[in-house]
């Protein structure tokens, strides 16, 4: 059943169609010549075996001398045969009698006039047939002419209209066959296109809504292949999404559980310092208050990740001076910048700069470079916090001459889930950023537009 139903089949279907049709139009341009809208009477058609047949059997009947005998004889042809003109010549070569209107006939009839006569009706108009009478050449013989275009089978004007009807019906199935195929090619191509639509997703995260299939051919096998697609398609997203939605619970909620056990291990630090150690003592006091801070950031930062990525995490856009907001931040960050030995070079320029931001976001994105600059570049025991711009796009640079790290774009997540922080943020306030890092340093850049 689905191979009656292929392209191929229908298509091959289709071309015998029109190779079928084509005789049939010949056969149609014969039935339209011979139907009774012909004429026959107005043009006769005899075949010119049987005008020949006809007259030597009448004459084999005919009597010698019987003039009464041969009038039957001619009666009897030109009761079958219209336009006929027959001649009665006797044995004694004269003229005994005359039907119609005989042509070309000699005054006397000798072996002379008579061979003339012969050689005069070959292939000549009008059709000559000689016979003797009674089979006998000494009875005389008698002659019937008729226009040669009796016995041609189709006259120039009949052959002209046939030919016409003929051609004309073929033209016409030529034409329905290439009008035919051009819909079959046209269907084709409107189903092709509907399924390149629907591939053609303008969201990756959001799937096509399935197509009807319209037939069962090879295109309505690819629809439902399509489909199948689709099916696993979503089933896939759907685990993804339970997958990610149960990974971003079980991160929210170890940071939750691990914040409280490590406050109180703040606290008992915290109460450590109050005692009398050694200066090992105090050493190590400081190194575990050391991790204990830093395995607080992780914490936050991860607790600050699984919020943004569920779009949780609170965002309130406002127009901010710019210029304002880098100089208080880098501020709040001088102290501990110089306790831990960094020359700091801050050169902040333009006044007055507003954008459409979240301040607590900004605040984040410069406090997370400013941690990894003091966790991963203090050998450089340097910073560079730069701001310049023109027009409507500024820049705010920061620079370390640490070690430096993998180079990384603003549409990845970067060195640590601090990084990954960052790109979401950018993104989420219209913030372009990278990174470019080698042995020499590392360079943050920010790149913004002014707000109307």
């Amino acid at each position: 059943m689905r191979r009656l139903n292929s392209l191929t089949t229908r298509y091959i279907f289709i071309i015998l169609m029109a190779i079928v049709m084509l005789p049939v139009a010949m056969l149609t341009g014969g039935i339209f010549y011979n139907g009774p809208w012909y004429k026959k009477d107005n043009y006769p058609y005899y075949p010119s075996y049987e005008v020949v047949n006809t007259w030597h059997n009448t004459a084999e009947k005919m009597k010698a001398n019987d003039v009464e005998s041969i009038k039957k004889g001619f009666s009897k042809v030109k009761k079958s045969y219209k336009s006929t003109a027959m001649v009665y010549v006797n044995g004694n070569g004269e003229t005994a009698l005359k039907e119609g209107t005989p042509v070309n006939l000699p005054t006397d009839w000798n072996v002379t006039t008579t061979m003339d006569f012969m050689k005069s009706s070959i292939d000549s108009d009008p059709f000559t047939v000689v016979s003797y009478v009674g089979g006998k050449k000494e009875a005389g013989f008698v002659i019937i002419q008729m226009p040669r275009s009796y016995i041609t089978s189709i006259n120039r004007e009949e052959n002209r209209l046939y030919d016409f009807v003929s051609y004309l019906l073929s033209i016409v199935i030529i034409i329905l066959f290439l009008l035919v195929s051009w819909f079959f090619f046209r269907s084709i191509r409107k189903r092709l296109l509907r399924l390149q639509d629907a591939m053609e997703m303008p969201n990756a995260r959001n799937v096509p809504p399935k197509i009807r299939i319209s037939r069962k051919d090879e295109i309505g096998a690819l629809e439902q292949s399509f489909n199948n697609m689709l099916t696993a398609l979503e089933e896939s997203q759907q685990n993804e999404r339970e997958e990610e939605s149960a990974r971003r619970k079980l991160i929210a909620d170890l940071s939750h559980d691990l914040r409280t056990p490590l406050t109180a291990l703040k606290a008992q630090i915290y109460s450590l310092k109050k005692e009398v150690l050694s200066q090992k003592g105090e050493e190590t006091i400081a190194l575990a208050d050391e991790k204990i801070h830093y395995l607080g950031e992780l914490i936050e930062n991860l607790l600050s990740y699984s919020l943004l990525t569920s779009n949780k995490y609170p965002y309130k856009p406002e127009k901010t001076d710019i210029v304002r907001l880098v100089r208080t931040t880098v501020a709040c960050w001088y102290d501990r910048l110089e306790e831990e030995g960094f020359e700091v070079d801050i050169e902040i320029q333009g006044d007055d700069i507003k954008s459409n931001i979240d301040v607590n976001w900004f605040q984040r994105m410069i406090d997370n470079v400013i941690q990894n600059v003091i966790r991963h570049a203090k050998d450089g025991q340097f910073i560079g916090i730069y701001m310049e711009g023109k027009g409507e796009e500024y820049k705010i640079s920061v620079v370390d001459h640490g070690p430096g790290f993998t180079n990384t774009s603003g549409n990845k997540h970067g060195r640590g889930i601090g990084m990954s922080i960052i790109a979401l943020m950018a993104e989420a306030m219209n913030i372009k950023w990278k990174v470019d890092s080698n042995e020499s340093g590392t360079t943050f850049e920010f790149h913004y537009k002014k707000s109307n």
